[in-house]
């Protein structure tokens, strides 16, 4: 069998991968590999694209034809149903009946991957077909043969070899289709351990038209399906005269690790049985299936004891919260759990799950207690805010007018350092000025800024002045820019103003700290105009491409730097 591969490059590309170029000017591509065999006048070849995740028709997608030697070039459209149509004649007529042959291979997931993958693919007769990985070299890393009926299967791959670029190949005696995946870290797994099957009816609704094979043309062809704001899929495959291909192609926004810092549903719901996250809402901002929809991968779920509605009890009205939040991971266990580590994260990920992680906004709900600390963390808690609004007996908040004069007291440095011991972060959205500068005394870890804004560009107390976000880099630590208008803006606020501060804080520290902490369900009915509730996430990620951005720093801001600092911190 010869692996054949090819890297299509265009002009503004960048190289963020091992081995592989993608766009920088983000117009990412799917390229199909097509070889004919025969050949015949008046020869079609149509197809559909659709996104991965929604399957919805993509409309106003690219599709350029162009042979492989560069001397043929041709471009049509998907119309509003997705579908576009081709045709080309030639010459010399040599009808060769052929056996109409289908397969669809999705592009692997997650990808890139560490430590394991999923290969999906659907046939829509009994074949049997071979399974092999090579790596970028061409050496074979497994090979795995089945004979398998008409359906859809799903192959387990786990890592095996280095990190880089690898090529998986489906293939018969009908077709050899290839694709590429990213492996993220050197393993020595087990390569091919698995393969489950399922009914393959719901998988073909175009068969009348995939059926619709006749004869075929000598030449090779690639077909690139463009669309801005998709990332790039790759088909290697054998067609004839008639061949329907159905492409699903993945936004760059849902291939990301979407990490968000900070939303407080759990507040809205605590005292609302009705209200189940699994459940599709219009109101509120969020629940698990618009959390899908919005691409988050990552949720921290905050705890917000109202300080003047609980003085009294904050930590028992935090248990009740808490404990809401654990029925309603029971109650959705097919589609989030909640996580306590790095590893738990990605492994939630990897089974195509929410992971969730529980904060506490407002040190009040410890009482002034190492053991309640200790209790919160046990429970889950992963990030606390050290203060909220008001200020305590050990710290001081930033709406204080002793912000800039008093700090942490004795017992609030014991707090600090009990924190750092159990591996929790210390959140310093809300704390006043000399309260973070003894924090960063005190700590050992990187510290965040899980829902602020930059005050330079919007002068508000709860936003963070230069000096305050260059001491959290020099920390190693990220700032969650936030959602609310009055903390970003005057007048209209809307995703160019989210940009702005992102902007601003990557040109003072650079990219690697900055991160999303949206504040949903914090905010009200205030909301950014564009980011009105947690579906609308994938817009902003469209808005950074337009604004320049890399892939590769987009995913850093979109959740790559809130999980560094949660692997170096959670122990």
């Amino acid at each position: 069998m010869t692996l054949r591969m090819l890297i299509e490059i265009k002009q503004n590309c960048i190289k963020n991968l091992p081995g592989i170029g993608f766009m920088r000017n983000s117009l990412l591509t799917a390229i199909i590999f097509i070889s004919y065999t025969t050949s015949i006048n008046a020869q079609t070849i149509s197809g559909y694209v659709k996104d991965k995740l929604t399957s919805k028709n993509i409309n106003d997608a690219e599709i350029v034809i162009e042979s492989e030697s560069g001397d043929y070039r041709d471009t049509a459209f998907t119309d509003q149903f997705g579908k576009w149509v081709y045709s080309f004649a030639t010459s010399s007529i040599n009808e060769i009946p052929l056996v109409p042959e289908v397969i669809e291979v999705d592009q692997n997931y997650p990808n890139p991957f560490n430590p394991s993958t999923k290969i999906n693919f659907s046939l829509n007769k009994s074949a049997d077909i071979t399974i092999a990985v090579h790596n970028i070299l061409g050496k074979l890393i497994d090979k795995r043969s089945f004979s398998l009926s008409k359906g859809y299967y799903s192959v387990n791959w786990e890592a095996k070899g280095g990190a880089g670029v690898y090529f998986y190949t489906i293939s018969s005696t009908d077709f050899n289709i290839t694709k590429k995946m990213i492996q993220l870290d050197g393993s020595n797994g087990r390569g091919i351990i698995g393969l489950s099957h399922s009914d393959a009816s719901k998988f073909f609704q175009n068969s009348e038209n995939i059926n619709l094979l006749e004869k075929s043309i000598t030449a090779n062809y690639r077909i690139i399906t463009s669309k801005f704001g998709y990332f790039p899929d790759t088909l290697l495959t054998t067609i004839t005269n008639g061949q329907v291909f159905n492409i699903k192609i993945t936004t760059i926004h849902h291939n990301a690790v979407l990490v968000d810092l900070h939303n407080d549903i759990l507040e809205r719901i605590a005292d609302n049985p009705g209200y189940s996250l699994g459940d599709y809402h219009n109101y509120y901002h969020t629940d698990i299936p618009r959390l899908k929809l919005g691409g988050v991968k990552v949720q921290f779920f905050s705890v917000w004891v109202n300080p003047n509605q609980y003085s009294n009890n904050a930590l028992e009205r935090a248990v009740q919260m808490a404990d809401r939040f654990d029925l309603e991971m029971f109650e959705n266990a097919d589609e989030i759990t909640q996580v306590f580590s790095y590893g738990e994260i990605m492994q939630t990920i990897d089974e195509n799950k929410i992971a969730a992680v529980l904060a506490v906004e407002g040190g009040y709900s410890i009482e002034n207690s190492l053991e309640k600390l200790d209790y919160l963390y046990k429970r889950g808690m992963r990030y606390m805010t050290i203060t909220w609004n008001n200020s305590l007996d050990w710290a001081v908040a930033a709406s204080d007018s002793r912000s800039t004069t008093v700090g942490l007291n004795d017992f609030g440095r014991d707090v600090i350092r009990t924190m750092d011991s159990l591996g929790i972060i210390i959140d310093v959205s809300h704390t006043g000025i000399k309260t973070i500068e003894d924090i960063l005394e005190v700590t050992t870890n990187p510290i965040v800024a899980t829902h602020s804004g930059v005050r330079a560009l919007k002068d508000h107390t709860r936003n963070l002045y230069d000096s305050q976000i260059l001491d959290i880099a020099e920390s190693g630590g990220v700032i969650g820019v936030v959602f609310y208008p009055p903390f970003l803006g005057n007048g209209t606020v809307n995703i160019k103003t989210v940009i702005n501060h992102i902007n601003y804080i990557v040109n003072l520290v650079g990219i690697e700290h900055v991160g999303i902490g949206s504040d949903f369900d914090g905010i009200g009915t205030n909301v950014v105009q564009g980011l009105e509730d947690v579906t609308k996430f994938p817009d902003l990620t469209i808005e950074l491409l337009n604004e320049g951005y890399s892939v590769e720093d987009i995913n850093k801001i979109l959740g790559q730097n809130v999980l560094r600092v949660f692997k170096q911190v959670c122990k």
